[in-house]
């Protein structure tokens, strides 16, 4: 039998990783408000940025928003890797508490600024907490859902991050009518607050499970005792630099990632700057598009999950679907989107697939092929590479808007770089299914070591 057909043979016959429900529904809902603050924090600038750049003398041009929260991202991503060997080897609760709750509440000091010089200082400390969330949240639920359900549950948390757009966005709209000068004030004061709520919630609500307690082969036998026979090693790191799929995934998501990144900066900035609408109306449009954000979040952690227990490259595919799909959307947005309505609907499109390759593709993916000790590390090292490779991108994307306009900028570079991660999944179909089938075998044999047969 090949290896491909083992794979699929041992994974599917052994894979069934059944949730236990009470504490994954709770695990979900804590780090779901966690990853709400989050994602209303990581857009706050972004969705304000047309009031913003007239709060300070000088106004600030267009490539100033990329370059705020280019560098954000970039210093994030940098100590992203610390916080996830940090979750690796210690309690990935008190690191959640610290990371959203203390670093979070930060953003209290963006709405204290008066010049950019403040608020870009501001933004940065602020977010450096927040590289946390992902290697220590993400690990948790691997170790509450197994292998095939950890799309829906990637899902389902990302649809809640995305409420926290949907409520910046409509929060925002609402706050600049009301108070159009200091609204985007009261926006970070609001968000700092939350942070600070969440950090409280994951305190008294999160349990820490064993590592690798939701593996088929260890969730009847593994206790903390026996998980801790397998703790994080520095050496073990090798781990991650020898898998050749997981540089494929890198190299993918940065891809995937650019186009995303390059719309949720500047939609907003498309709205009123090319279709001359208002910035509460433009809000209030994206706080709607974002609807789709969490719908497509949904449907496809099922979608990858469902594919996943068919075929084992099945979440590959999924996610090569889903890039096409957003080339012809984005196409159809560009040139056939002319009325408020047709805007919306093709936005909503775009927003529906916009993140199936992320989220519900390559992170249960990474989390699929790697060892229950080394989670957190790879997913962080994904979020260094791809988040910080992209945003790089993002930021000579924005040069090119200075000079030549939203919309050449969205067609040659948003549609370009979804075609080159369609084209780059092509590689993972001859690495994957062996590195699943891999972890399989050991995690087989861990479960050897622990019950002494």
């Amino acid at each position: 039998m090949s290896i491909k057909n083992e794979s699929q043979a041992g994974a599917h016959s052994q894979v069934s990783g059944q949730p236990r429900l009470n504490l994954g529904w709770r695990t979900l809902s804590a780090l779901g408000l966690g990853y709400f603050v989050n994602s209303a924090q990581e857009l706050s600038i972004s969705l304000n940025y047309p009031t913003i750049m007239k709060a300070f003398t000088p106004s600030l041009p267009l490539s100033a928003l990329a370059v705020i929260n280019g560098w954000r991202i970039i210093i994030q991503t940098l100590i992203t890797p610390l916080w996830g060997m940090a979750s690796d080897r210690f309690s990935r609760k008190k690191i959640l508490v610290i990371g959203v709750g203390l670093w979070g509440g930060l953003s209290i000091l963006c709405g204290l600024s008066n010049s950019y010089a403040q608020l870009f200082v501001s933004w940065v400390i602020c977010c450096l907490g927040l590289g946390a969330l992902v290697p220590a949240g993400f690990g948790m639920l691997a170790d509450i859902y197994g292998p095939q359900e950890r799309g829906k549950a990637i899902g389902i948390l990302n649809a809640l991050g995305m409420l926290g757009i949907f409520a910046v966005a409509l929060g925002s709209g609402v706050l600049l009518k009301a108070f159009p000068s200091k609204g985007w004030r009261i926006v970070f004061f609001s968000i700092g607050g939350l942070s600070i709520l969440a950090g409280i919630v994951m305190a008294i609500f999160l349990k820490e499970p064993a590592r690798g307690s939701a593996e088929p082969e260890l969730e009847s036998s593994l206790t903390e005792l026996a998980a801790s026979q397998f703790r994080f090693r520095i050496k073990d790191l090798t781990r991650t630099v020898k898998s050749i799929s997981l540089w494929i995934m890198f190299i993918q998501g940065c891809f995937a990632l650019s186009g995303l990144y390059l719309l949720l900066n500047y939609f907003t900035s498309w709205l009123t700057i090319e279709l001359k609408l208002d910035q509460s109306s433009a809000d209030n449009i994206f706080g709607v598009v974002i609807l789709g954000l969490v719908l497509g979040s949904v449907v496809a952690g099922l979608v990858s999950d469902r594919a996943e227990k068919r075929v084992i490259e099945g979440r590959i595919q999924t996610s090569q679907v889903s890039l096409a799909l957003l080339i012809l959307l984005m196409l159809g947005f560009l040139f056939f989107a002319k009325s408020v309505l047709s805007v919306v609907l093709f936005s909503f499109g775009i927003a529906f697939f916009v993140d199936w390759t992320r989220r519900s593709s390559l992170q249960p993916m990474i989390q699929n092929i790697m060892l229950p000790e080394l989670r957190g590390t790879a997913l962080a090292l994904a979020e260094f590479f791809m988040g910080g490779s992209a945003m790089l991108l993002v930021m000579a994307f924005a040069k090119f808007a200075d000079r030549a306009g939203l919309f050449k900028t969205f067609l040659y570079f948003g549609c370009g770089s979804w075609l080159i991660a369609f084209l780059i999944a092509f590689l993972l179909y001859g690495f994957y299914p062996g590195e699943y089938a891999r972890l399989r075998e050991e995690m087989e044999k861990r479960r050897e070591i622990i019950s002494g047969k």
